[in-house]
């Protein structure tokens, strides 16, 4: 065999493996990304089995979801619909616009801060992100395009309610997360604070921090299963991950900001929690709640949670 010959051979074998290789990173990015961000159907915790807390939140859920409301319809910039639920109490008073977390919903979630509006006569918007509910879109971006859509929910409170009327953004999980992230995305003036419950500094943060149980804590597999997760994104979804951080938001906000964390949260470590309050310029404070994982900060304490978030509310009204 020629020396030519043994390249041109040398050749094909390279370029077939490029084209394997091409294809076995689009093919795993797909599935990484379907796996992270596709629409599912979300199914209420089962009453039958639901210890006495979860029952007595699943119950009131339920009673808040048949309360009488106004169903708010607004387009996002990309086209998606998104769909919230306004509860007035009283007129000019503060409105409260809450944001549930990944996977979830807005009723459920939304428990705490309902009870919170209805003892207080504040008005309450309960919304339903994209890819969520009632609300439009196949994808969630983890809080890529979430955070423009906040802005969008407090730009029509602001809008249709006008600008004397204070409002605040609060939200859980991710939910709080993209609350964080719309901080520095010229919000409204009467935007007078932000409530986050158990957000997170960054999806790509989340997704290694996530995986690590799943993928026996190897580093290697972690880093490639998030970097699978952002090339899909920008391949099936046309966004960046890298795009989303709620640390650089807040660095460069001047809403007052409210961080509620658990020292208990392997989901969400308080880690994370103390990087955003550090990156935080504006006014700020923080309520560790012990023995709190993911997302349980009100079933921990409900009576310190609040009294933490009226008081933060209070302090913050014009």
């Amino acid at each position: 065999m020629t020396k030519a010959h043994i390249n041109g051979k040398n050749r094909l074998i390279f370029l077939l493996t490029l084209v394997i290789g091409i294809m076995v990173l689009i093919v795993a990015s797909k599935y990484a990304f379907q796996r992270a961000c596709s629409r599912r159907e979300i199914h209420w915790p089962d009453l039958e089995i639901a210890d006495e807390w979860q029952y007595k939140i699943i119950t009131e859920a339920y009673k808040i979801k048949n309360e009488p409301n106004r169903e708010i319809t607004i387009t996002a910039s990309d086209g998606v619909k998104l769909v919230g639920h306004y509860f007035e109490r009283k007129k000019n008073a503060p409105i409260i616009i809450f944001f549930h977390g990944l996977w979830s919903d807005s009723y459920v979630c939304g428990v705490p801060i309902y009870r919170i509006t209805e003892e207080h006569e504040w008005n309450l918007l309960l919304v339903s992100m994209r890819a969520h509910g009632e609300s439009g879109g196949n994808i969630s971006t983890l809080g890529v395009l979430e955070r423009y859509d906040c802005c969008d929910w407090a730009n029509w409170v602001a809008s249709e309610f006008g600008e004397q009327v204070p409002i605040y953004l609060m939200g859980i999980s991710m939910g709080g997360a993209i609350a964080l992230m719309s901080s520095d995305l010229g919000l409204p003036k009467s935007v007078c604070g932000i409530i986050d419950d158990a957000g997170f500094t960054s999806p790509l943060e989340m997704i290694r921090v996530n995986s690590e149980d799943k993928l026996y804590h190897n580093g290697i597999l972690i880093s490639l299963f998030a970097q699978f997760v952002n090339t899909g994104a920008g391949i099936f979804g046309g966004f960046n991950l890298e795009d989303a951080n709620s640390c650089n938001a807040v660095s460069k906000t001047n809403v007052p900001i409210l961080i509620i964390h658990g020292d208990e949260d392997t989901q969400a470590p308080l880690s994370m929690a103390n990087r955003i309050y550090e990156s935080c310029q504006s006014q700020k404070m923080m309520y560790i709640v012990p023995g709190a994982g993911h997302t349980s900060c009100y079933r921990t304490n409900p009576e310190k949670y609040e009294m933490i978030v009226s008081d933060f509310i209070k302090r913050h009204i014009p």
